[in-house]
């Protein structure tokens, strides 16, 4: 059976609703994107950003997510979207713990990540190839709930597709945060295009990818028994 496509944000509201009155942590939130959506369905959003992309933007704290600035059970959600993967390997663990500490008793953990495969993953893979770092991440769920830290619930997998008015329109998305992307030299900037005109798919005069991603539910603590 092939995964349904849908929009991240779609998945999210149906997982969380409803939303109102909840206090909701967005773990590596970027620039905010999920605020307005969160804040709208009647959430008190608050992000976590280390990146300074992220600096002076009203709501969002600057800090690592393996050093959280806030008190024990804080937050009635907390939501990892395509940001666990770019934690450190070596720290994702502790990342783990803390946002298990943050979150109050019974309250959920979300965490969506791309899978390896997908066309927009062999893309980028032309230039960036994070098969090591997103099956990481995956071992890193993996051992906090083998450890007790967390306990999964639920998981499942969709297929989000992306919609680009070109190549340079591409380029600056995935740019956005891994700057390093933006300033490839002449060879892999060809090589990059190529795989995009390659695997992208058209939509009218748009280009669309499309991304397999995983969500995995959690709660705090061991699992009962």
């Amino acid at each position: 059976m092939t995964d349904p496509i849908r929009t991240t944000l779609d998945v999210l509201l149906e997982i969380l609703s409803p939303l109102k009155g909840r206090r909701v942590l967005d773990i590596g939130c970027g620039r905010g994107g999920l605020a307005a959506p969160f804040r709208a369905a009647g959430a008190d959003w608050r992000g976590l950003e280390p990146f300074p992309q992220a600096a002076g933007v009203p709501g969002i704290d600057m800090a690592q997510a393996e050093a959280m600035p806030y008190p024990d059970a804080a937050f009635d959600i907390a939501v990892i979207v395509n940001a666990l993967h770019h934690i450190p390997v070596e720290a994702m663990g502790d990342a783990l713990a803390e946002a298990a500490r943050v979150i109050a008793p019974e309250a959920m953990l979300v965490v969506i990540e791309p899978r390896v495969e997908g066309d927009l993953s062999q893309v980028i893979a032309t230039v960036d190839d994070e098969t090591g770092i997103r099956n990481a991440a995956q071992a890193a769920l993996d051992g906090a709930a083998a450890a007790g830290v967390l306990t999964e619930t639920r998981a499942f997998d969709y297929v989000r597709r992306e919609t680009y008015e070109d190549f340079d329109a591409f380029l600056g998305r995935i740019s956005s945060f891994a700057p390093e992307r933006g300033a490839l030299p002449p060879d892999l900037t060809a090589a990059l295009r190529a795989a995009f005109r390659a695997r992208a798919g058209r939509e009218g005069a748009a280009f669309t990818l499309t991304q397999p991603m995983s969500v995995r539910l959690f709660r705090r603590g061991p699992a009962a028994g």
